[in-house]
């Protein structure tokens, strides 16, 4: 392919997602000819539930684990560390659902198989899909994050089954890179802004209100990842021109080539 025919030619592309799936993005964008800017507005880190050492101890009553991230599967095996033996021993009872293939990856990385996964990586899209496959449960426990939706327990609920919640992560708010994303912002570089997650557009935005940027915010794309963050974005008043079917950020990427490699042909 030459410099010509390379989609994302001369684009400069916001990465808002930092760690490995951040790099692997801008080694994308780069590899189709654009210019990465990495600044994470989202980061992890262990949460200590008050709930934790019961959540433990029960874990051989459960009947299914659901996973909805890799960040959550993750964080789940950090936490039970010293009770891994007992967990190798149970787990063969237990069934597993991941969302996501990422978070299946994840999963298989412990030596455990998910028996569940949707074809459509939300939360809602979840409870409909697995009820209708006719999976029963009895007692399901379900690791997640501080800012994860409570869908799937709630509609386990209604159905008069035992939904454990787990928060075995928090979200937080990196501000390190805040100094380079205005200076990127105010001097126009940017044609892409991308977004993983409503975190990482309500920390940019933020941002942009505190250090008065919003004029400058008219001429970049803005990009997300699934219908939560889509409208996380729209509910602040702006457009979102690429939102992928498949909520991963491959496939964000892939929609941004034939997006820019459309206007390119139109040119």
């Amino acid at each position: 392919m030459t410099a010509d025919q390379l989609p994302l030619r001369g684009r400069h592309v916001l990465i808002t997602r930092g760690g490995e799936q951040g790099e692997k993005f801008c080694n994308d964008v780069a590899s189709a000819g654009g210019i990465p800017y990495m600044v994470p507005l989202i980061d992890f880190r262990p949460h200590e539930d008050l709930n934790a050492a019961h959540f433990k101890q029960s874990l051989g009553t459960y009947d299914w684990i659901i996973f909805t991230s890799k960040n959550g599967v993750k964080y789940f095996f950090q936490h039970i560390a010293s009770h891994r033996e007992q967990f190798e021993m149970f787990k063969e009872n237990i069934q597993f659902a991941a969302v996501g293939e990422k978070t299946r990856a994840e999963l298989s990385r412990y030596r455990v198989e998910s028996h569940f996964i949707p074809n459509i990586y939300t939360a809602e899209d979840f409870s409909k899909e697995f009820f209708e496959k006719g999976y029963t449960v009895k007692r399901a426990l379900i690791p997640k994050g501080n800012l994860a939706s409570t869908t799937i327990a709630e509609s386990f609920r209604s159905q008069r089954i035992l939904a454990d919640e787990w928060v075995v992560y928090e979200t937080f708010y990196p501000t390190k890179d805040i100094g380079r994303l205005v200076t990127i912002v105010k001097e126009d570089r940017l044609d892409v802004a991308c977004f993983t997650s409503p975190s990482t557009f309500h920390h940019f935005n933020k941002v942009i209100k505190q250090y008065y940027l919003e004029e400058h915010l008219q001429s970049i794309l803005l990009a997300s990842i699934g219908k939560v963050t889509k409208r996380a974005i729209e509910n602040e008043g702006y457009l979102v021109k690429v939102c992928p079917e498949k909520y991963t950020i491959d496939s964000m990427f892939h929609e941004l080539c034939q997006y820019f490699g459309q206007e390119r042909k139109e040119e």
